[in-house]
C-alpha cells in the first residue's frame, strides 16, 4: 500500500484507458499552451524592452549637462578635463535642433543632432545602429563634410536610401524671416502718435544751442528719453510692435542723447551734447513719420544678414528607430549643425558616455555637484523617463492580463480533479472497503493534479523556448 497512491494517479492518467483520461490530457495540453504563451509573450517584450533600452543608449547621450547662462565656447577643453573623470568613457560636444529637409520627392521638417566625428565612442554607438544590409563596410565617412545619417522612419517617410541627396534648410533663417514679416501693418509713427508728438514737442523747447554745443537740463531730458525707451521695452520687459528699422531709429536717436559732459547750473544740472543734436533727432523722427512701408519692408527682407546657405548632403547610413524608440531625425557633423542654429564655435552642451550606462544616476548625481548651479545635468533615465514609464506600465497590464491564464490553467486542472473524483465514486468506496485511509485517496487525486500541473508547465515551458529559439531574430 506504500505506492497505492501515486501508482493509482498514473493509472487514472492513462488516456487510453478511459474518456476522463482523455479530458485530463487536454487539460494538460491547456497548461502547456498557457504556460508557453505566457514566456513568449514576456521574453517578446523584455527583449523590447532591452532593445530600447540599447537603441537610447546608442544615440542619446549617457547624461547630458547644459550651462544655464551661455553657451559652451570651450568644449574642446571640457570634454579633455570631462571625459577623464573615472566613470566616464569620454565626452563630447551637444548640439540640437530644427532643420528643413528638402528631398526630390519629399519636403519636411525635422530635427537634428550634431556630433563630434573626432570622437571614436560617439561615432561607433552611431554605427553599431546601422542598417548593415545598406551600409557600406568601408572606412567610415562620418568625419567628411557632405555626409548625414537619417532614421529608418525618416527614410520611410521621405522615401530615402544610402546615397540619396538631401538639401537642408536652417530653421533659424525662418524665424529671421517670420520676424520681418510679422509687423503690423501700420507705421509705429500713427500706433504711437501721442508719444512721437510729446517726445518731438519735448526736444524743441528742451535743447537749446550755445555757440558750438547744445545744452538741456538733466532730468527732463531723461524723461523725454523714458518715452522712447518705453516703446522699445515696456514696463512688463515686452517691446512694441513696429519695424526692425522702426527700432533701429528709435536706438539711433537714444544714442544721439549719450553724453560725457555734464554742468551744474544753480541747483539743476545740464548736459553738453554736440551742435546739431537737436536737428539730428528731428530729421529721424520725420524719417519715423514720413516712412514708406513698403519699401521699408521690401529692404528688410534683403537686409537679413545672417541668412544660412542650404547645404546639400549624402545619405551615408540609415539607423534603426521605431515610433516608441523616435530618435533624431538626423545625424550631421558638428561644424555644420553649429552653422544651422548660429552658434558661431559653440555647442549647447556636453554629452556624456560612461563605463556603466546603468550607474548614469549616481554619475549625474556627482557631476551636478561638481559643476553647480550654473548647469543642469540629467541622466538618460531622466530625458527617457515618459518613454520607460509607458514600457513599464505595459509590462504591468500584459502580467495582469495573462494572469488570467494561469487562473485558467488552475480552474483546469481542478474541474478534471472534480470530474474525476465524481466519476471514481464507485472505486472509491471499494477502496474504503479493502482498508484504504481517506488521506490515501485524497493524495490519488492530489497527485493526480500535481502531475498534469508539473507535466503540462515542463512542456509548456519546452514549447515556449522552441518558438523563442526559431523566431528569435
Amino acid at each position: 500500500m506504500k505506492s497505492f497512491s501515486w501508482t493509482l494517479a498514473l493509472r487514472y492518467l492513462n488516456p487510453l484507458r478511459t474518456f476522463v483520461s482523455v479530458i485530463t490530457l487536454i487539460s494538460l495540453i491547456g497548461v502547456a499552451l498557457g504556460v508557453g504563451v505566457l514566456i513568449v509573450v514576456l521574453s517578446v517584450h523584455n527583449g523590447f524592452e532591452r532593445n530600447l533600452k540599447d537603441m537610447l543608449l546608442g544615440f542619446s547621450p549617457h547624461v547630458i549637462a547644459y550651462p544655464n547662462d551661455r553657451a559652451l565656447d570651450d568644449y574642446e577643453d571640457l570634454e579633455q578635463t570631462f571625459g577623464s573623470r573615472p566613470d566616464a568613457k569620454s565626452a563630447y560636444a551637444y548640439i540640437d535642433g530644427f532643420i528643413l529637409v528638402d528631398s526630390d520627392l519629399w519636403r519636411k521638417p525635422a530635427n537634428f543632432r550634431a556630433i563630434n566625428t573626432n570622437n571614436e565612442d560617439q561615432v561607433a554607438a552611431l554605427e553599431d545602429l546601422l542598417d548593415k544590409e545598406n551600409y557600406p563596410e568601408s572606412k567610415s565617412n562620418m568625419g567628411m563634410d557632405d555626409y548625414v545619417v537619417v532614421s529608418k522612419l525618416m527614410a520611410e517617410a521621405m522615401d530615402l536610401q544610402v546615397g540619396d541627396k538631401l538639401r537642408l534648410i536652417a530653421a533659424s533663417n525662418l524665424d529671421q524671416v517670420m520676424a520681418v514679416y510679422n509687423v503690423p501693418d501700420e507705421k509705429a509713427w500713427d500706433l504711437y502718435t501721442e508719444t512721437f508728438e510729446d517726445f518731438q514737442q519735448r526736444v524743441q523747447s528742451l535743447l537749446a544751442s550755445e555757440g558750438d554745443i547744445e545744452k538741456a537740463e538733466q532730468a527732463p531730458i531723461q524723461e523725454a528719453l523714458n518715452l522712447i525707451k518705453g516703446l522699445l521695452v515696456d514696463e512688463d520687459g515686452e517691446a512694441s510692435e513696429m519695424r526692425p528699422v522702426e527700432k533701429r531709429v528709435l536706438i539711433e536717436i537714444i544714442d544721439l542723447f549719450a553724453y560725457d559732459d555734464t554742468r551744474s547750473v544753480g541747483s539743476k544740472t545740464e548736459v553738453i551734447l554736440p551742435a546739431g543734436t537737436k536737428a539730428s533727432v528731428l530729421e529721424k523722427l520725420t524719417f519715423l513719420r514720413e516712412l514708406d512701408l513698403e519699401k521699408a519692408d521690401n529692404q528688410a527682407f534683403r537686409d537679413i544678414e545672417e541668412f544660412v546657405v542650404p547645404k546639400t548632403l549624402t545619405v551615408y547610413g540609415v539607423y534603426a528607430d521605431t515610433q516608441r524608440s523616435q530618435g533624431p531625425a538626423l545625424f550631421l557633423p558638428l561644424h555644420i549643425g553649429q552653422d544651422f542654429k548660429g552658434l558661431e564655435g559653440t555647442v549647447d552642451a556636453l554629452g556624456f558616455i560612461l563605463k556603466d550606462p546603468y550607474h548614469a544616476g549616481q554619475s549625474a548625481d556627482a557631476l551636478r555637484a561638481d559643476l553647480g548651479p550654473n548647469w543642469t545635468v540629467y541622466s538618460w533615465m531622466q530625458t527617457h523617463a515618459t518613454q520607460f514609464a509607458l514600457v513599464k506600465t505595459e509590462k504591468l497590464m500584459i502580467s495582469f492580463a495573462l494572469s488570467f491564464i494561469t487562473l485558467l490553467s488552475a480552474f483546469s486542472i481542478m474541474a478534471v480533479m472534480y470530474t474525476v473524483t465524481v466519476q471514481k465514486r464507485q472505486e472509491i468506496g471499494v477502496m474504503k472497503a479493502l482498508g484504504a485511509r481517506p488521506s490515501q485517496i485524497v493524495r490519488v487525486f492530489l497527485y493526480q493534479g500535481i502531475i498534469v500541473g508539473v507535466a503540462g508547465s515542463l512542456l509548456g515551458l519546452g514549447l515556449g523556448l522552441l518558438a523563442i529559439k526559431f523566431r528569435e531574430n
